[in-house]
């Protein structure tokens, strides 16, 4: 009887895995590629920024206040333009906002001249390194605007020597 069990349990065996054989997919069939969306890359354009910049802050950029001249007439005074000028701290408040918009714009053509990429290409920085460089030897704006791209090059490799110098002083800010 021993036998017979044995030999039952083996065909059973044999029985289930030719039917798990074929219940196995067929990978035969070929997909069709996959199609990914078009993605456009649009350079960055610092000029185009900065005239839509302007435009949006015109009134602070152009803000004065009104010279006593202004407010006397011959004959009238100006009660408006009077009130506009005796707003002592109104107008601080005006003049120290128009400098701080004129400030962000000079930082927004730093940053699209003085690019991580361009300092990596000079100097292989990159990662906490490349960031800590780019934010303790960041060039000035008088220096970027009147600069060729040569003269850029010079400098950031002369910053990148004092760099390595100086790289353990340099402590990373969050």
């Amino acid at each position: 009887m021993k036998p017979v069990i044995s030999i039952g349990l083996i065909l059973s065996c044999l029985a289930a895995t030719r039917s798990f054989a074929q219940t196995k997919p067929a990978d035969t069939a070929v997909k069709p590629p996959v199609q990914l969306k078009t993605v456009n890359i649009v350079r960055y354009n610092f000029f185009k920024d900065s005239a839509a910049f302007r435009e949006e802050y015109s009134k602070e950029i152009t803000f004065r206040r009104p010279k006593w001249y202004e407010v006397y007439k011959i004959t009238a005074v100006d009660i408006h333009k009077l009130y506009q000028a005796t707003q002592f701290k109104k107008n601080k408040k005006k003049i120290a906002f128009r400098h701080m918009l004129l400030d962000k714009e000079q930082e927004m053509y730093i940053n699209s001249v003085y690019t991580p990429s361009l300092v990596n290409k000079v100097t292989r920085l990159d990662g906490d390194s490349l960031q800590l460089f780019m934010r303790y030897y960041q060039p000035d704006y008088s220096f970027i605007k009147s600069a060729s791209d040569y003269d850029l090059y010079a400098e950031i490799k002369k910053q990148y020597g004092a760099f390595i110098k100086g790289r353990d002083s340099l402590v990373a800010r969050p």
